[in-house]
């Protein structure tokens, strides 16, 4: 039987949060205005659907519980926690009731049904979020709120909605917030299942809980309780009686009193340190706050010094530059008249023609070393023809060796006649054998070629296994079929997909018997006839594929004998197993050679086969295997090592063939080339000549002297070499001055979180000025002033920073210890009450520092 055992209320009239476990019979006791009607409301409201058609809300407050105006409380005042016409608890709320159900003979999953709900003062009708029902768990309130901080609030519907599907299953979980009687029934299935729970009886089922839950027997509560609950007196001697009770009465109220008295001294005791925490609380929480606001003030206000300091330094050095630049102006105007004046002077000596033949046979020389060095760099290039040319090139070998071992250290200003020699026979011999060493070349880069095409097929189907595609471990004609097959709305089977070898030690065996078997294509029986005509057309491209013939399988189905090839084969396919029967269902399994010698088809673990005439050896590379999952993840593994190992030779080869076109480049301009060492050697010497017979005369003009024109020319670029060196110093300075500039002005127009932006100091302020009148100006300033004198931090910004943190620190402090003191001041006010009783409006949920009136 389904028994209530847990009632869960979140922001319900006087309950923010709460949880009450219930078991067995249940009574509601307690005084007026303690919440008996609100539980039972809760109640009646979770039962109903909150269907205004039965609700009968706060009914016993009425005149005989039979009216449904009896009492004004309605749904939306017990979200909003209405007391009075103009006395709420809250002005918009969300609202979760719920009750929880279980088994008392375990035999049926827990059930938790109940409601989410919102209203607002300004609406006279609630919102219904939820009416839902949840099998399987018991919720309570930790299900339906979020934490912030340390404060609790009703989550949102939708993040409560999915923590119950998390916990009991999207199947578990109903929620009919339009019509209040599916709700009722869907709960009367799990709560009531021997019942019929038809439309009628959900009406009904309602109707009996409001008059149930609102002592709906024509009587008022007064005559209910007159009438079964106290029993009459006909004794005589009342007057006796009431002697004695009123003695009686007034012993236990002075006892009472006493009792009631000592625990409101240790309650007065308790709520004392409760006041000390809140005053700490709320002057930590002051400090903090103005220390924050100060703290933003004092780093604005060093971001604005900073920024005004910077900016004169940057405009004392953007005139330094000014002044540099001035003066450079004025020494490139001097190098200039001295510069016209020297080329007066040296048309008039013949200067200028000896200058310019000098350059001239310069740059010739400069231009035979530059060839010099260019006919050694490709004769040193010609070194990989050497294993290029190893076979077939008799002749041009010897004359390649002899080149190099000739030029070997070989200077422009000494060529030998051996290298003259060697050079021209190498290009006579060279020029004969260029077409056949090109073909070589060729042959390399064709190579390579091939080599890139092969990998590029392989990291080709690892990708596509990658993305779902081709699988990696099926021939090319295999996927093709199993592709087409499933474009014409197929779903192809490929028979190393389907089936697993059971016993290991057999697998090599397996995968070798079966062969081209493992890529046998099944499909759907009733397609064999369309996968048939697709497989003869494309006959050349599925030279490698196979289809099965599924009507020839059906006398096969029967279980495979223990000691026949098939029997260590596993698969849920029964075509699968059918094939194997088919095809080897008559091979044996042999351990011995023995039992293999025997008549008829055997095979044993090592792939030795007998197929009744001839035997062979049948094996395959463990990386070809494909059955099972192992052998298929084994062959991508494979064609990744190929991959790897392709590319690495793909690596050697490509450097190969580089050095193939670099010699081959190398060799057709030795051929063709006009210029050979000797003829650039003794271009050089001959221009190094002239060079040195010009200087000399130049140095005889320049020992007659100019009259100082050079050497004040030379004094005069010193000195602008010496400016603009001083003003790439200024320029920098400049520019890390203007970078401060930009990095002060940037910081202060950051946002509200960057301490010190004007932002930042605008919400700080906007904060503390809110916190201001919470606490005494004259004792929060007289605080500060002593912490800020005993702070040990340099500027005032981090003095004002390690206030604001200590303080911080503090308030956190002081409201845990006020949390743990209300508590226990909670809990002397249910001892209290729980002892004593209530006669006032004033619980145990009350705040701790309102009127607490025993």
């Amino acid at each position: 039987m389904m028994e209530l055992r847990h009632l869960t209320m979140v922001n319900w009239h006087l309950f923010d949060v709460a949880d009450i476990d219930v078991t067995g019979h249940v009574g509601v006791l307690g005084e007026n205005r303690s919440g008996k009607s609100t539980i039972l409301d809760m109640a009646q409201v979770v039962l109903t659907g909150a269907s205004r058609r039965f609700l009968r809300l706060n009914a016993v407050a009425g005149d005989s519980g039979k009216s449904r105006s009896g009492s004004k409380r309605s749904v939306v005042d017990y979200c909003l926690g209405t007391l009075g016409e103009d006395q709420r608890r809250r002005d918009e709320a969300r609202t979760y009731i719920a009750l929880g159900f279980e088994d008392t003979e375990d035999a049926r999953p827990p059930v938790t049904i109940g409601m989410a709900l919102e209203a607002r003062k300004s609406d006279s009708r609630e919102t219904v979020l939820a009416l839902f029902v949840a099998v399987g768990t018991v919720l309570s309130s930790k299900d339906f709120i979020e934490q912030r901080g340390k404060s609790q609030f009703p989550a949102q519907w939708e993040d409560v909605r999915a923590r119950i599907v998390a916990a009991v299953g999207e199947g578990s979980f109903v929620n009919h917030r339009d019509r209040a009687s599916d709700y009722v029934r869907e709960y009367m299935r799990h709560l009531l299942p021997h019942s019929s729970f038809g439309e009628q009886n959900a009406s009904a089922l309602q109707k009996s809980i409001v008059n149930a839950m609102t002592l709906d027997h024509n009587q008022t509560a007064t005559q209910f309780v007159r009438n079964y609950i106290l029993e009459d007196s006909p004794i005589g001697i009342k007057e006796l009686r009431e002697s004695i009770q009123t003695y009686h009465n007034i012993s236990e109220t002075i006892r009472k009193m006493r009792l009631r008295l000592e625990a409101l001294r240790a309650l007065r005791s308790v709520l004392a340190a409760l006041e000390e925490a809140l005053e700490t609380k709320f002057r930590e929480e002051w400090v903090a706050k103005r220390a924050t606001w100060l703290a933003a003030r004092a780093t604005n206000l060093d971001f604005k010094t900073k920024r005004r300091t910077e900016m004169a330094r940057r405009d004392a050095a953007a005139k330094e530059l000014e002044f540099i630049d001035d003066d450079v102006k004025a020494i490139d105007k001097e190098i200039e008249r001295l510069t016209a004046a020297i080329a007066e002077h040296d048309a008039k000596t013949g200067r200028k023609s000896l200058q310019q033949t000098a350059d001239v046979a310069g740059q010739a020389a400069h231009r035979a070393s530059a060839d010099f060095k260019a006919r050694m760099e490709n004769i040193r290039r010609l070194e990989p023809l050497r294993a290029m040319c190893a076979d077939g090139f008799e002749d041009f070998v010897p004359a390649l060796e002899r080149l190099l071992t000739a030029t070997a250290g070989a200077d422009i200003v000494g060529v030998s006649d051996e290298v003259t020699a060697a050079e021209k026979s190498f290009a006579a011999s060279g020029a004969k054998w260029l077409p056949k060493i090109d073909e070589a070349r060729q042959t390399i880069i064709a190579e390579l070629s091939g080599l890139r095409g092969r990998r590029d097929e392989v990291l080709e189907r690892i990708r596509q296994h990658a993305a779902g595609g081709a699988r990696a471990y099926l021939g090319d004609d295999t996927e093709l079929l199993c592709r087409r097959l499933r474009q014409e709305g197929m779903v192809p089977r490929v028979l190393c997909d389907i089936i697993e070898v059971a016993e290991p030690e057999w697998v090599g065996a397996a995968e070798a018997l079966l062969g081209r078997d493992r890529e046998a294509v099944f499909v759907d029986r009733a397609d064999i006839s369309a996968a048939t005509s697709i497989f003869k057309e494309g006959r050349r491209e599925f030279r490698h594929a196979s289809l099965v013939s599924l009507n020839k399988l059906e006398q096969f189905r029967a279980k495979p004998e223990r000691g026949t090839f098939p029997s260590i084969f596993r698969s849920q396919d029964p075509d699968a197993m059918a094939f194997i029967m088919r095809r080897y269902g008559n091979v044996r399994l042999a351990d011995t050679l023995d039992q293999f010698n025997r008549p008829g088809r055997a095979i044993m673990k090592d792939g030795l086969y007998d197929d009744g005439l001839v035997r062979s050896h049948r094996w395959i590379e463990s990386s070809q295997h494909k059955i099972g999952k192992a052998a298929q993840a084994n062959a991508l593994r494979s064609l990744q090592d190929q991959a790897e190992e392709l590319g690495r030779i793909m690596t050697d080869k490509g450097k190969e063939a580089h050095a193939a076109e670099q010699a081959f480049a190398a060799l057709k301009n030795i051929c063709e080339g006009r210029n050979d060492l000797g003829a650039c050697a003794a271009a050089f010497v001959a221009a190094q000549t002239e060079v040195a017979e010009a200087q000399a005369r130049l140095d005889a003009l320049d020992g007659a002297g100019d009259g100082g024109l050079r050497e004040k020319k030379r004094a005069q670029q010193k000195l602008k070499e010496k400016r603009l060196e001083e003003r790439k110093t200024q320029q920098k300075a400049f520019g890390e001055h203007d970078g401060e500039v930009r990095s002060a002005e940037r910081r202060l127009g950051e946002g509200e979180n960057v301490p010190g932006s004007e932002l930042n100091l605008r919400v700080a302020r906007s904060i503390y000025r809110k916190f201001f009148p919470l606490y005494s100006t004259a004792k929060g300033r007289a605080v500060y002033r002593d912490r800020l004198d005993a702070a040990a931090q340099k500027g005032f910004a981090e003095k004002h920073r390690a206030i604001a943190e200590k303080a911080l620190k503090d308030a956190n402090a002081s409201d845990n210890e006020r949390a743990r003191i209300e508590r226990r001041v909670r809990e002397l006010l249910y001892d209290y009450f729980d002892q004593f009783g209530m006669s006032s409006q004033v619980g145990a949920e009350s705040e701790p520092l309102r009127e607490v009136k025993p």
